[in-house]
């Protein structure tokens, strides 16, 4: 997860750099070329006060969390751009802004790359190579430059096109595919070549098609092993699948179980939705809001976020309330051969291996 996270946080900061439009990474200059820049920027001549910030790269801590500082030379806005991925204490989530330099430190307003708050923040350099982060109002952060984050001489980018997912691994063996938290991207920094290993597979409902290198066609095998001793953007193309159906429509329709009422539709690739009612008199009855990925070899779906709803009708047979009972609802649903489903709801004695027969549709 750690991994995961790294790569996650490295593509939300470049993501932000492409918006910025204007702003340009200076990986090459010397030190004493930005404490130059920063003092023009600042009106920090360094005379009588400190030399100015001179930190930058990646740092980490103890909890996994990230940040990164580099020189931007924007021409409205020049300074220290810092990126922070702060997932213990702010649901994690990524920052970032340019910073100016008061002093020896950066201060200033980093925003969210989500829908978290703006943090406001005050950087300063702690130790011999460390960062000291602190939120305005908030917690303190101590970090410490991140491990293998060198100077690279490779760098080697692994995207998709279309709809699929992408792993890698060092040497010649298959990369361990996460499905759980599946890439799109990744990017390789590498010091010297070295052998890697590349898989890709598509989406429900898609195809793998090739691998191209720097735009040209290159392997139309999934899995491909080469020598990265280059640097070079990889791309994993994949196409819809013409004669893809969603699975769950083998099981669309009406459903019934003692007072219990079930409809089922799909919807994407491989997603249902199924909507349950119990009615507890003739003006009020509980409602389940059903979602999820339906695993074609076990015909199962396994769903979290269930609403239960309580809803009341008046006299005249509309809604009076439709008030939600809880929004985090998990269990299962399993589509057997006879026609028939099982629901288990997890919080609900209701939904307790219920067997719902499907309704044949009745002709006008």
């Amino acid at each position: 997860m750690k991994m995961k996270k790294m790569i996650c946080f490295l593509l939300s900061i470049l993501l932000i750099f492409a918006l910025a439009g204007c702003g340009s990474k200076k990986t090459d200059e010397k030190t004493d070329a930005k404490i130059a820049s920063t003092e023009a920027a600042t009106g920090n001549t360094g005379e009588g006060e400190s030399e100015g910030w001179t930190r930058d790269g990646y740092f980490s801590d103890e909890s996994d969390n990230m940040v990164s500082i580099t020189w931007m030379d924007d021409i409205d806005d020049p300074g220290w751009y810092v990126g922070c991925m702060l997932g213990e204490d702010f649901e994690e989530d990524s920052w970032g802004g340019t910073l100016k330099a008061e002093g020896n430190t950066l201060q200033g307003t980093l925003l969210p790359s989500g829908s978290q708050d703006e943090l406001t923040v005050t950087v300063s350099e702690e130790g011999e190579d460390g960062i000291l982060l602190v939120v305005d109002g908030g917690q303190t952060y101590h970090f410490t430059p991140m491990e293998g984050m060198e100077d690279a001489s490779i760098i080697v980018t692994i995207n998709t096109e279309g709809q699929g997912n992408i792993e890698y691994a060092e040497g010649e063996e298959a990369p361990e595919i996460d499905t759980e938290y599946p890439s799109q991207s990744a990017q390789i920094n590498l010091a010297e070549p070295t052998t890697h290993t590349f898989v890709a597979w598509p989406q429900a409902g898609n195809v793998f098609v090739k691998w191209t290198r720097n735009g040209e066609d290159f392997s139309k095998d999934a899995m491909i092993t080469v020598l990265l001793d280059e640097s070079a953007d990889y791309v994993a193309v994949f196409e819809e699948d013409p004669d893809w159906q969603n699975p769950v429509m083998n099981f669309v329709g009406q459903y019934q179980c003692d007072r219990a009422h079930a409809q089922v539709e799909c919807f994407g690739n491989d997603e249902a939705w199924i909507t349950i009612t119990w009615a507890g008199s003739a003006s009020e009855l509980a409602r389940w809001d059903i979602a999820g990925r339906l695993d074609p070899e076990t015909m199962t779906i396994e769903y979290t976020g269930c609403t239960k709803s309580h809803v009341v009708y008046n006299e005249e047979g509309d809604v009076e309330s439709d008030e939600p009972e809880y929004e985090d609802g998990t269990g299962t649903i399993i589509f057997n051969e006879n026609g028939t489903f099982t629901w288990h709801e997890d919080q609900s004695e209701t939904g307790n291996d219920m067997v719902f027969e499907w309704l044949p549709v009745e002709e006008e």
